[in-house]
């Protein structure tokens, strides 16, 4: 006999969010991230209850034979998960797929395979900064107090600043999101977000939002777009003008965060998705973050996506490997030059 109870509404559930961010601590998760980038799904939700007591929301949206759930950088129990999945097929009878990204928990189900991986790089915040200094490489602390040195020397009337919530103007955004344009096509990398993406990022940032920069004479050099939920601090953009590259005004800018998020008593700092060795210097370690695709039986479908699932994280991981360096580095040469 399950323990569990599943009861299922339509909808989102904004009178849960207050639940949702204490349970989840998770920028991903919450009613408001969900309307402002899923704007045309069809919501629902499934309170999963032991007793009277509620243990899981989950989040969701139904699109013809698929769900896609958007409880994403949490850790939900895979008894719960196999139970949440079971009670889907049987109160939706037309679907046969639940999508359901970006797990801190690994699961071994039936009827379900591994979709993709990526990482998460999480820094265990200090109660001080001295403690936080103190944690990080001997040479990776003398480079950045440094290029602060060197900074303020050349330009004495440097200003960090932060803005929260509704202090945050869409112009702001857009000068964040511009650098971190300019700054990948310079690099030869294709930049995953542009000028249409910073209307999402600003609707969002009104509710969770947090933005560092550092501005010389009224000039933003280096900034950075953060969400809050609870105790964790989740760095989403970070981007620097090239042009002041010497001074590293983007690590500068993410130390200028660690600071206000100990400063606000924070537990961890997420780094996010992507892996760059910077994260790692800077104190993160690696947290797993796993993807997985549920179907109602053992159809051929199912069979066709695991196939195409795995041959994919195959293809990515050799794109990513030692071995695929040379062609890497070729490739983002050649872009470099077709965008000067």
């Amino acid at each position: 006999m399950n323990k569990f109870s599943f009861e299922h509404f339509s909808g989102l559930p904004i009178d849960y969010e207050e639940f949702i961010i204490e349970r989840y601590k998770s920028f991903i998760t919450t009613c408001q991230y969900i309307k402002i980038y899923f704007p045309n799904d069809d919501y629902h939700y499934t309170l999963v209850k032991e007793g009277d007591n509620i243990n899981e929301i989950f989040i969701y949206g139904i699109k013809e034979n698929s769900c896609n759930c958007y409880n994403s950088l949490v850790s939900i129990d895979q008894d719960v998960i196999k139970q949440f999945a079971e009670s889907i097929f049987s109160n939706f009878p037309t679907l046969n797929i639940i999508k359901y990204a970006a797990s801190y928990l690994s699961y071994n189900l039936k009827k379900s395979f591994l979709a993709s991986t990526a990482n998460d790089y999480i820094l265990n915040l200090p109660a001080k900064m001295d403690d936080y200094y103190s944690n990080i490489g001997t040479t990776t602390r003398r480079h950045l107090k440094n290029y602060k040195s060197k900074l303020l020397r050349d330009y004495p009337n440097t200003r960090f600043v932060k803005k929260t919530g509704i202090e945050i103007k869409k112009e702001l955004i857009d000068k964040i999101v511009q650098l971190s344009y300019r700054r990948m096509k310079s690099k030869g990398i294709i930049p995953g977000k542009d000028e249409k993406d910073a209307i999402d990022f600003y609707k969002y940032s009104q509710f969770y939002g947090q933005v560092s920069y550092i501005e010389l004479d009224g000039v933003i050099i280096a900034g950075s777009i953060s969400y809050l939920l609870n105790d964790r601090f989740f760095l989403f953009m970070i981007a620097h003008d090239n042009d002041f590259s010497k001074y590293n005004p983007g690590q500068l800018c993410i130390i200028f965060s660690v600071q206000e998020a100990i400063d606000m008593k924070m537990k961890t700092f997420h780094f996010l998705w992507g892996d760059n060795d910077y994260k790692v210097r800077l104190g993160a370690n690696q947290k797993l973050i796993s993807s997985y695709i549920f179907y109602k039986s053992y159809s051929f479908g199912f069979f066709v996506s695991k196939f195409k699932a795995g041959l994919s994280r195959f293809l990515l991981a050799v794109r990513q490997s030692k071995y695929a360096k040379p062609l890497r580095d070729a490739i983002k040469g050649f872009r470099k030059n077709k965008n000067r």
